[in-house]
């Protein structure tokens, strides 16, 4: 099977205007007032300190549109790709892409207001700058009202994967795909394709979510709403990284959805006992299937 069947690639394309500044000015002032060399110091100013509060949201944002679209491995991340060549593009199993842009564009239109009200609040924020920077106030630091809108752009880069991309064993002996010729000595020293990376990854992040979960109950511990969240998202997509097809995947994604769908949340999990020790009998027999996987997976 082509993988392009299976699986795209995106990009996150986030600019912004950065309201702070490094100044060479000040540093030189500061390294002759202390009788230093100016190249031990490194100055920098808040262009907007009296309204850092708005940028600081448009950067918080980002980091959510990185941890919560795009990253779905790493502290805290429940996103829905993993890199493909960690240039900026990432993996994207056609399966999720729809909960992928429904949840980009959720964090996009929260951006854009964001950056609407900068726009239209432009002129109240330079003069509270130049009130509170006095002589360290430079008006060119500052783009134009009609400029300031064009420094920010959110979107996703779509890219098909090329046709010679293919899944599984049965079309080539081995199930690396087409790479640029700059990245060969890069794949060839790999042991493992890009395709079994993938789905490694994410079988390894559904294992810990539930090794947690389930260590929780086993031994009366508390533990937050949100790691039943977490687990209940990482297995709802579990499937879509089974690239090859592996009907032990397969199984052991059949028995976690299974399991999920009958707990309503994490009060169930605390509240209800019987429901509890079936949850965690239900994982501890997905989880020996993870645990003894051989091969390409």
């Amino acid at each position: 099977m082509l993988l392009n069947e299976k699986a795209v690639l995106v990009s996150p394309v986030l600019k912004k205007w950065n309201p702070r500044k490094v100044d060479h000015a000040l540093r030189d002032s500061v390294a002759s007032s202390y009788g230093v060399q100016s190249k031990v110091l490194s100055t920098s100013k808040k262009l907007v300190a009296l309204n850092e509060g708005v940028f600081a949201k448009i950067e918080n944002v980002d980091k959510n549109i990185r941890n919560h679209v795009f990253y779905s491995v790493g502290q805290g991340c429940t996103g829905f790709c993993v890199p493909y060549d960690y240039k900026g593009k990432h993996l994207l199993p056609t399966e999720l892409e729809k909960a992928f842009l429904d949840r980009f564009t959720e964090l996009k239109d929260e951006r854009e207001r964001l950056v609407k009200q900068v726009v239209d609040s432009w002129e109240t924020i330079i003069e509270s700058a130049q009130e509170e920077l006095k002589g360290l106030f430079d008006a060119d630091d500052y783009p134009s009202k009609e400029e300031i809108a064009s420094r920010y752009e959110c979107r996703v880069i779509r890219e098909t994967l090329p046709d010679s991309a293919w899944v599984g064993q049965d079309e080539v002996e081995d199930p690396r795909y087409g790479v640029s010729s700059s990245d060969v000595a890069e794949v060839e020293s790999r042991t493992k394709s890009t395709i079994e990376l993938s789905t490694e990854e994410a079988t390894r992040n559904v294992s810990v979510l539930l090794t947690h979960l389930t260590d929780c109950l086993k031994n009366d511990k508390t533990f937050r709403d949100s790691s039943f969240d977490k687990v209940k998202q990482a297995v709802e997509s579990f499937g879509a990284w089974n690239f090859n097809n592996n009907p032990d995947l397969v199984d052991a994604s059949a028995i976690l959805v299974d399991a999920v769908s009958k707990i309503s949340g994490a009060e169930d999990l605390r509240k209800d006992t019987a429901k509890a020790e079936d949850f965690v009998e239900e994982v501890d027999k997905a989880s020996e299937i993870l645990n003894n996987l051989d091969g390409v997976i």
